[in-house]
């Protein structure tokens, strides 16, 4: 069984988190992601994108430099996690901020929830939040009252079932936009959310200490 986790560094403002990181065993930075990770003691295995906005010290930090033209129809997030995969990643952690542009902040979660990485389990740290993509099954961590957030993805997620919530999800048909899953809190330390088709994302906010 393939266990390869890959830390994923975004360009953007310097994430502020506080959440702990998984062990990842590559480490792809996208663009100004290299600075960020020199920042936070990472080193980088890839650095990858069009450089309009790293260091050349992030560029000679790193093992390997995969460049692209600025004028290109994907975005540096989408050339790091298909490098991912490309270098045996079976998960991703995206490590990445709220705090700059909202365009991007929006286009990283609707990347990472892309049909595209359906073989790649994903999470994303933007900041104090953990957000994780859900195409089947997973489990999440928490604190009783916690709150989480549900929301499909691009379709309409079908046969949604939570456990462990307070306002329990039994096989129901999640669409974009609605507001349903919103705010729900956990009743235990763990939680359980399973649909059977589409991809739904889940939100956790972490207090600062």
């Amino acid at each position: 069984m393939n266990n390869t986790h890959a830390l994923i560094l975004t360009g953007g403002p310097l994430p502020f988190f506080e959440h702990l990181l998984p062990e990842a065993q590559i480490v792809i930075a996208a663009d100004l992601g290299g600075d960020h990770a020199a920042k936070l003691g990472f080193e980088v295995d890839l650095i990858i994108g069009d450089f309009d906005s790293c260091s050349e010290d992030a560029l000679a930090r790193a093992k390997e430099v995969r460049s692209f033209p600025a004028d290109k129809d994907v975005t540096d997030l989408e050339l790091a996690l298909a490098a991912a995969i490309d270098k045996g990643a079976s998960s991703a952690t995206i490590l990445t901020s709220s705090r700059g542009r909202l365009d991007h902040s929006l286009g990283n979660i609707l990347v990472a929830s892309s049909e595209r990485w359906c073989d790649l389990k994903i999470d994303l740290i933007v900041d104090n939040n953990l957000i994780k993509v859900i195409r089947s099954k997973t489990k999440l961590s928490g604190n009783p009252s916690d709150v989480v957030t549900l929301f499909a993805m691009g379709n309409t997620a079908f046969g949604v079932t939570s456990k462990g919530l307070k306002w329990e999800l039994e096989g129901l048909d999640l669409v974009p936009g609605s507001g349903l899953g919103i705010s729900n809190e956990f009743v235990q330390s763990e939680a359980e959310i399973s649909i059977e088709q589409g991809t739904v994302i889940s939100i956790q906010a972490f207090q600062s200490n």
